[in-house]
């Protein structure tokens, strides 16, 4: 009452002639909008609709109107930019194709890695010849301007791990440069009408998209082809569509499951990522309509798929500021750096592509010291994101991305902690036990011009974190009767629009028969089964050959009610493999200071305490050793094991801050690692002791 009757009349008045004028605004507004416009539909203010655009239960319809000149238009466009036909466009029936003109012959004007592609088609087996005269095998493949060209073959031409006294870097980018980076230039966009759910969108900006799955199209009479929807592209014409939405989304992605006799590996992909932890688009199943003048015209069963920016990197990182790029050709290997490659898709008008460079640069950077290079990475890439994306994008198989092609990714550069991220796309070509060009389990087989795989694979800490998330997706993402139900279930949804009375027609489907479609789910089962042995057994093999030790306890600052920090600190170490391992030489080479005598060795599921008085804990039922010098730093530092080698074991770089639990600092609890076995630097695999003075002598599996 109080508050209420401390104002004024005057700011009462003011305060309701200032909404009286909002609301005069908002209603002029309004009433300049098309027909039909619905706040939770068409506004940008709108919380973005992933129910309704993404049901995953049905398969959607929505259909567009495209003038018949500019459908015509959409087809020229093809031909004259995107194939390489300077010579003009006679008029032809909408459905004879817009195949390009044959590539020239003339070798000894061609650059070198379209050279060694002509003469053949897309996939055939290439050899081209480098300056310096080395032969580098590949194949041949299509790039962004519809030009065959050599792609090289990374599992011929892998190398050992990084051998940083004897690379050169000339010879990294030489391979790295035979992708041609991308240019800018998209195919034509026309306006449409797009219908759906009962409600109307005009003047919506609509294209072809795609590489391979649109020449493809193209070239034949097939025109089930891909598209790119941006609903607010004609506003500058047409000021009523002012920042137009569909149900909250700007952009979105229509592909046409190019190689996939299934139809459902791109959806069945994007989702695996997301449940891996991966960020990753939400993919719907839709029926596309098509009217070009001749009445609404099937273009048969499409994945419709969010385009990442907002709001999907709201959902994912919190924020959507931060810069946005689509990274295609040489550089978006990371082996050497070049603007062009890194499209942004936000901050268009600032000119600074710092974020990438300096990924580019820590992770070419030498690694004499590993730990100070590990440690430079982490300042400007996600690290953990990565291999969790590396790992999970292996196990599932996919050829046509980073690693062999140097597309289908987007990068994101987080506003809160200036992280670099890495969110994959286009994911039809994967899932496929057929494409030999998948990268090897080992990640052996890929080679120094893709350093953002090859430098963290040669690094034991990330490629034992690597290991770690594979294991963690196959023994919960891959479930193989669980998927094997769910590709099952999605085949089943989708087929009475891919075959029967209302399914695809011809001139309208990739497919060459209802057989394809039919044996294309019984493969895609098949594979489920069998990769999940393949990677089974690898992971065994693997697991077999490491020690177990791992750092899974870290008591850093006991409370002072306690005691003093040089009576209570200590350590815990666990075997959690099955072999005995000596311990003999191994050492702490940060944090404290000690080396293991030659006679200690550590049982299967054996513990060790490690203190700063090794009689404080003489009655914990486990062994007992008293580090040499130093104390563990309460306010957070690196902890890191290697053998007699130097190999580092496991590492820790604990701290005081959230992430890490708070009350470890003080509050007379020790951090104990949840899971013990998973990457010690996960600070969210490590949680607050339930006890006073920690649990010292208890493994948590």
């Amino acid at each position: 009452m109080t508050r209420r009757s401390s104002w004024k009349r005057t700011d009462a008045v003011a305060a309701i002639a200032a909404l009286l004028t909002l609301a005069f605004c908002l209603g002029a507004i309004a009433s300049e909008r098309p027909d039909g416009w619905g706040a939770l539909s068409h506004s940008n203010e709108a919380e973005p609709g992933y129910d309704v655009v993404f049901a995953q239960d049905s398969v959607l319809r929505i259909d567009f109107e495209i003038a018949p000149d500019d459908w015509q238009a959409m087809l020229d466009d093809l031909r004259t930019n995107f194939f390489g036909n300077r010579e003009g466009n006679a008029e032809r029936p909408v459905n004879e194709g817009v195949a390009p003109p044959e590539q020239t012959t003339d070798l000894r004007q061609t650059p070198p890695h379209i050279a060694a592609c002509v003469g053949k088609s897309e996939g055939d087996a290439a050899v081209l010849v480098d300056p310096s005269g080395r032969e580098i095998e590949g194949t041949c493949g299509y790039d962004p301007k519809g030009k065959l060209i050599f792609m090289p073959n990374d599992v011929q031409q892998s190398q050992s791990p990084l051998d940083e006294g004897n690379r050169r870097q000339e010879d990294v980018t030489t391979r790295a440069l035979n992708f041609p980076t991308t240019s800018e230039t998209n195919p034509l966009y026309v306006e449409t009408t797009c219908r759906f759910n009962g409600q109307v969108w005009e003047h919506v900006g609509i294209r072809f998209k795609g590489n391979s799955s649109l020449r493809a199209g193209a070239q034949s009479k097939v025109l089930k082809i891909p598209f790119h929807l941006e609903f607010d592209h004609f506003e500058d014409d047409y000021p009523e569509i002012d920042d137009q939405r569909f149900y909250g989304f700007k952009d979105l992605s229509l592909s046409n499951g190019f190689h996939d006799n299934s139809l459902i590996r791109e959806k069945t992909t994007n989702d695996l990522f997301r449940l891996a932890g991966v960020p990753c688009a939400v993919s719907a199943f839709y029926r596309v309509y098509i009217d070009y003048g001749e009445g609404p015209q099937y273009f048969g069963l499409y994945t419709m798929t969010e385009i990442p920016d907002d709001p999907m990197l709201d959902l994912m990182f919190g924020n959507s500021g931060g810069n946005l790029y689509k990274p295609e050709g040489g550089a978006a290997t990371f082996s050497y750096f070049e603007e062009a490659a890194f499209t942004k898709k936000t901050n268009v008008d600032e000119g600074d592509w710092s974020d990438v460079a300096a990924v580019y640069e820590a992770v070419n950077a030498p690694s004499d010291d590993p730990a100070i290079w590990r440690q430079n990475l982490e300042k400007v890439l996600n690290v953990q994101a990565f291999l969790r994306w590396l790992a999970a994008d292996t196990v599932i198989g996919n050829w046509d991305t980073y690693g062999r092609m140097p597309h289908n990714f987007y990068v994101y550069t987080d506003e809160d902690d200036g992280l670099l991220n890495w969110i994959p796309w286009d994911n039809n070509e994967s899932l496929n036990a057929s494409l030999s060009r998948a990268r090897d389990l080992s990640l052996q087989d890929v080679g120094e011009e893709w350093p953002l795989i090859r430098r963290l694979a040669d690094d034991p800490i990330y490629f034992a974190t690597y290991l770690q998330y594979m294991r963690e997706i196959i023994d919960s993402v891959w479930d193989v009767p669980a998927l094997q139900a769910r590709v099952q279930a999605s085949w089943e949804l989708i087929s009475p629009y891919v075959i029967g009375d209302e399914g695809e027609q011809e001139d309208f489907t990739l497919l060459r028969s209802a057989s394809d479609f039919i044996t294309g789910i019984d493969v895609l089962v098949d594979y489920i089964g069998s990769r999940h042995g393949d990677v089974e057994t690898f992971l065994s093999e693997m697991e077999q050959e490491r020690r177990h030790i791992a750092i899974t306890e870290i008591y850093y600052n006991p409370s002072s009610d306690q005691g003093e920090d040089d009576v209570y600190e200590f350590l815990e170490l666990a075997n959690l493999g099955d072999q005995t391992v000596s311990l003999s030489g191994w050492r702490f080479v940060d944090g404290i200071e000690f080396e293991f005598p030659s006679e200690v060795q550590l049982e299967p599921e054996e513990c060790l305490i490690l203190a700063i008085r090794g009689s404080t804990y003489a009655n914990v039922g486990c062994q007992v050793l008293e580090w040499s010098a130093g104390k563990l730093a309460n306010d957070g530092e690196r902890l890191e094991l290697v053998d007699a080698n130097g190999q580092t074991m496991d590492v820790v770089i604990y701290d005081d801050d959230a992430p890490w639990d708070e009350s470890t600092d003080g509050g007379g609890r020790s951090l104990e690692a949840i899971v013990a076995g998973l990457p010690n630097d996960l600070a969210l695999n490590w949680r607050a002791s339930s006890n006073i003075g920690g649990s010292p002598g208890w493994i948590d599996r």
